[in-house]
């Protein structure tokens, strides 16, 4: 039997029990959304060092020293005067800030948040069109997995958050399309005014232009279709948005030039630089891309929501450029983040519990519900050590590129005109201009004409079994040719690549040589004229004790830009006992 005592405080007990429930599931559920969130952002922290982020910081740098921007070619010996156009000003200048401002932690802290901004950006337009933020924020991790690979330190980030910025200023303007064929003109008119900053930050406005122009044309192809009486007034202002957008691609320091050199540019072959390939299985964004691909084509057919016939058609040509053009796979995950979680949703069916189910609290017992929320934030917490610990870290490492080698040159005051391996040129620019030239570099045909960059291709790669293509001018493919034009005097390579190594070693093994190794460790090669290190009446020469040749492997890394420190002592041979002269053939 129950007594009043006992029944006036058993409902009493099981509402404090439910609000108990109810908090536990609060804290789950923004738990997850945190831990999701933080998922998202773990691939756009990534930290490698691009290898041409040294000549884009130094660039920016030259044109504020100066206080007018270069029209030639800088920092070479072989395009000296050549006209220099430069699509990438804005995206420089920013870098150089940041360089100077927040340094290399603060950089890659930066580019954390543009990225989650941008992801951000996708939930809400998600959950605008009516998604889950769950089902969203699952979503941005397929998508931000595909982006990892191009989310370096580079002028592209700035094609992506000009991308985003055009998809989020077309969903807000065409928002209510389908229902009312209403635009927001006020919003629709902000296109041109990103595509003039675009066209001076990064040369990913052309993917920018074609994107509005499909989608502006798609809209006036349904107004003429789908409206017996056509609203021409309304088809012709889409149609003048479109005109202001290529107009507005005009507004940089080049004016139609740009567009020429880009005509020309884009019309030959690149197969020398590995984003301008089709994507290959062994490329680390294959798989995810091909994943990415297969979950966004099985959503639209699934999907039992509109499908954006627009969208979906610019979705499958950028699809198609991806296939052909490893870069254009970010442009796809952009795409795929701002119009394909409503159909994910769709397709996987609503697999999270509403408020009200169970009155909004966990089907578990109170200890499984609390272990789960532990759980939970001990993941939270992981993830967060796992964030800081890389933002902390911007690393040079010494394996790939050569610190070594460069703080050798810095060593020995090593000055002249410099051949060096493509992907090192523009940290040798940072490192050691003005005192080095440089025979080519990451900027290609921007500043270096046809000829230069295929001569530098043939010492790099040869023949590379008949893959190369080269200019009508260019002549026969001659590796030794880099070696003559312009009377370079000094020579970096890259132990990677054996035809330059093998080329090297014929010059080296010559009667009387016109190139002897100055250094060699595990992971470069230095070459000096004979004429001006070999000759003891030469007042460059370097005895044999001064050469070094060190066998012991490149290990550790040192902190982005690991520009060599300047000395005047001999630093490097007394840091290295062990790397002196010796017949060691590595």
């Amino acid at each position: 039997m129950t007594t009043p005592l006992e029944s006036a405080t058993e409902p009493t007990s099981q509402s404090n029990s439910d609000e108990i429930a109810r908090r536990e599931f609060r804290l789950f559920k923004w738990g997850t959304l945190l831990a999701l969130a933080l998922g998202c952002a773990w691939p756009l922290t990534l930290n490698l060092v691009d290898p041409d982020l040294w000549g884009h910081v130094q660039y920016a740098q030259d044109w504020l020293a100066e206080g007018q921007l270069p029209r030639t070619a800088s920092h070479t010996f072989t395009a000296e005067g050549y006209r220099w156009i430069n699509h990438e000003n804005l995206a420089e200048l920013a870098l150089a800030f940041g360089h100077e401002h927040l340094g290399g932690t603060g950089m890659l802290v930066a580019k954390c948040l543009v990225g989650m901004a941008v992801v951000l950006s996708m939930v809400w337009i998600a959950v605008c069109r009516g998604t889950n933020p769950y089902m969203a924020w699952v979503w941005m991790l397929v998508v931000t997995t595909n982006l990892q690979p191009f989310f370096l330190l580079r002028p592209q980030l700035l094609s992506f958050v000009y991308c985003a910025l055009v998809l989020v200023i077309l969903d807000r303007a065409f928002c209510h399309w389908h229902e009312q064929r209403t635009v927001r003109w006020p919003v629709v008119w902000m296109l041109p005014v990103v595509v003039a900053l675009w066209v001076n930050s990064h040369g990913g406005f052309l993917a920018g232009v074609a994107i509005i122009g499909a989608y502006l044309g798609g809209r006036i192809l349904e107004l003429i279709i789908n409206r017996k009486n056509v609203a021409w007034s309304k088809a012709g202002h889409l149609a003048l948005v479109g005109v202001a957008c290529l107009a507005a691609t005009l507004v940089n320091p080049y004016g139609l030039e740009l567009h020429r050199w880009l005509a020309t540019s884009l019309t030959q072959p690149r197969p020398e630089i590995t984003e301008w390939l089709a994507p290959h299985p062994s490329d680390p964004v294959f798989w995810p891309w091909l994943a990415m691909l297969g979950i966004a084509g099985g959503s639209l057919l699934a999907t039992s929501k509109r499908r954006d016939w627009v969208e979906v058609v610019i979705l499958l040509l950028v699809v198609w450029q991806s296939a052909m053009h490893l870069r254009h796979v970010a442009f796809v995950s952009l795409l795929c983040g701002y119009w394909i979680a409503p159909h994910f949703q769709s397709a996987m069916g609503c697999l999270l519990p509403s408020e009200s189910t169970n009155g909004g609290k966990f089907a578990l017992s109170p200890w499984m519900r609390r272990s789960a929320v532990i759980a939970l934030l001990v993941v939270i917490a992981l993830q967060s050590f796992a964030l800081d610990e890389r933002l902390k870290r911007f690393p040079v490492d010494r394996g790939l590129y050569p610190v070594d080698a460069i703080q050798f040159m810095a060593d020995r005051h090593l000055d002249g005109k410099l051949v060096a391996s493509f992907n090192w040129a523009q940290y040798a620019i940072a490192a050691l201009a003005p005192d080095v030239t440089l025979a080519f570099d990451g900027r290609y045909d921007t500043c270096y004409p046809t000829e230069v960059v295929d001569m530098h291709f043939d010492f790099l790669l040869g023949e590379a079994n008949g893959k190369r293509w080269r200019g009508p001018d260019s002549g026969p493919i001659d590796g030794r040719r880099v070696l003559k034009y312009g009377e370079p005097e000094l020579v970096l390579i890259d132990r990677l690549y054996e035809h330059p190594r093998s080329i090297m070693r014929a010059e080296g093994e010559k009667e009387n040589p016109d190139w002897v190794l100055l250094y060699r460790d595990r992971v470069a090669e230095i070459w000096g004229r004979s004429y001006r290190f070999d000759d003891p009446t030469s007042p460059d020469y370097m005895p044999l004790s001064q050469r070094v040749q060190d066998p012991s492997p490149r290990e550790g890394e040192v902190p982005w830009p690991a520009l060599p420190i300047r000395s005047e002592s001999n630093q490097l041979a007394s840091e290295n006992p062990q790397a002196v002269q010796s017949d060691v053939q590595l």
